[in-house]
């Protein structure tokens, strides 16, 4: 299925809210890095006696920030990382992407072709999202308008980030559109008042993902970058070029 509604309406009708900002997360919509950050993950949690699947660590921590995923560490595995080894995961992620990082597939034409402003919301930290967007060459399309959970009190699920994006840029949250292939950030998108779009064109996206994203309140699901820029050009936000 294409777009998956939870609004009976079609997407060219009158009832979808034009768009002054679209807001997309980063990993997982714009870079394809979940697997990498899981396997990073279930590998230095291995090295600390603690076995988890892939699948069970992906449901875990994909779309958490720092402060949240430390939180289900110590809450639900009982386990305090050191700053040693907190190192170590970012030493060991960092490598995984200088190898491996890709950009999601389609998504610079989505960029390309975008007639709105865009910006980055995601839990990621600075440093992390700067080598993202380097790596992949999508640094170009936001310049400074990158936001973290380091900037804000709390990251999603919670609403701050897409109110910080949104009054940094001068935008109305309710004329904001938030891309996000995570359960948190669908979450924050719908408790800020922004029409929010799941996303489930990344590697780490199984058949669950789509439910799992309507559930959390998206009013579409796109499962590809050629989907989004369909969504997007019935939203009469941009101009389809390149695809």
């Amino acid at each position: 299925m294409k777009h998956q509604r939870t609004n009976p309406n079609d997407a060219t009708s009158t009832g979808i809210r034009m768009t002054d900002l679209i807001c997309f997360d980063c990993d997982g919509v714009l870079v394809d890095s979940e697997g990498l950050a899981t396997e990073t993950m279930v590998e230095c949690l291995s090295a600390l006696g603690i076995e988890l699947s892939i699948a069970e660590a992906s449901a875990m921590f994909t779309g958490k920030s720092a402060a949240h995923a430390r939180n289900i560490l110590r809450e639900d595995l009982g386990v305090d990382l050191s700053p040693s080894m907190e190192a170590r995961y970012d030493e060991l992620l960092l490598q995984r992407f200088h190898h491996q990082l890709r950009a999601v597939s389609g998504i610079r034409a989505v960029l390309s072709g975008l007639e709105v402003p865009s910006c980055v919301t995601s839990n990621s930290g600075h440093r992390r999202l700067a080598l993202s967007l380097r790596l992949t060459g999508l640094a170009e399309h936001f310049g400074n308008h990158v936001f973290s959970a380091e900037d804000v009190a709390e990251g999603k699920p919670a609403p701050d980030l897409f109110y910080f994006a949104a009054a940094r840029l001068g935008a109305d949250i309710r004329r904001c559109t938030v891309i996000d292939d995570s359960v948190s950030g669908i979450s924050g998108a719908v408790a800020a008042g922004a029409s929010a779009i799941g996303f489930t064109g990344g590697s780490h996206c199984g058949p669950e993902s789509a439910g799992s994203l309507l559930a959390a309140g998206a009013s579409f699901v796109v499962g590809s970058a050629q989907e989004l820029a369909e969504y997007l050009r019935h939203q009469a936000a941009w101009s389809l070029t390149g695809i």
